[in-house]
């Protein structure tokens, strides 16, 4: 089993990459012999989108024929995505949505004619469906009953990995952490955690035994 772990956050001892270290953990225990895929894009970001990628989206004639080289970032990440039987992301909340790293990363990744096609009823996924964690840590509170501000996060996350075929999600956020130090962020990671449904990976155990055995 591998598992790509992907950060977003520029601080090495955020919050977010606390809950995404702590979320492998936690995946490690019902699968202790998975290797881990490294993208930390916190401190490795990605770049934008340049002219080449552009052009080559733009048209069903230009994709065909791409621009040598345009397309290598792009089938990087995205074969680093199919190699994964789990991903595990963490990132922060910035300004209500995500981080413009993360939005880099689905930019190259989000790809019409390889990891999704256009359809009369919308866009539809071509990668194989795998369990995504989203560690999310905030500032403010986003969700529950003490919300007091917006959420684009996560319905953009969740229309965007849909859209190519990862469908099975799982949210865990770390709210209002302006105000957790301590005892209160390590509770509060831990409240974070007991949310996570572990059923996905004993059914993708399951999966990967079957195929172990008739390979």
């Amino acid at each position: 089993m591998n598992i790509l772990h992907i950060d977003c956050s520029p601080r090495q001892d955020s919050h977010s990459r606390q809950l995404s270290a702590a979320i492998v953990e936690r995946l490690l225990e019902v699968a202790p012999g998975a290797s881990i895929t490294r993208r930390d894009l916190g401190t490795e970001p990605l770049p934008h989108v340049v002219a080449d990628y552009a052009v080559t989206l733009s048209s069903p004639a230009t994709l065909a024929a791409p621009p040598k080289g345009a397309l290598d970032v792009s089938e990087a990440l995205i074969q680093e995505v199919e190699a994964a039987d789990v991903i595990v992301i963490g990132t922060p909340m910035h300004n209500f949505t995500i981080p413009s790293v993360l939005k880099a990363w689905i930019d190259q990744i989000l790809r019409v004619g390889r990891t999704m096609k256009s359809t009369p009823s919308g866009k539809v996924g071509m990668l194989q469906d795998r369990p995504v964690f989203i560690g999310v840590a905030s500032g403010a509170i986003f969700s529950g009953e003490r919300a007091n501000q917006p959420d684009f996060l996560t319905p953009y996350l969740t229309l965007a990995l849909n859209s190519i075929g990862l469908k099975t999600l799982q949210f865990l956020p770390v709210q209002a952490t302006a105000f957790l130090d301590g005892d209160k962020a390590t509770s509060a990671r831990d409240n974070a955690l007991a949310a996570i449904d572990l059923t996905v990976m004993g059914e993708l155990r399951g999966v990967l035994d079957r195929a172990a055995v008739l390979s």
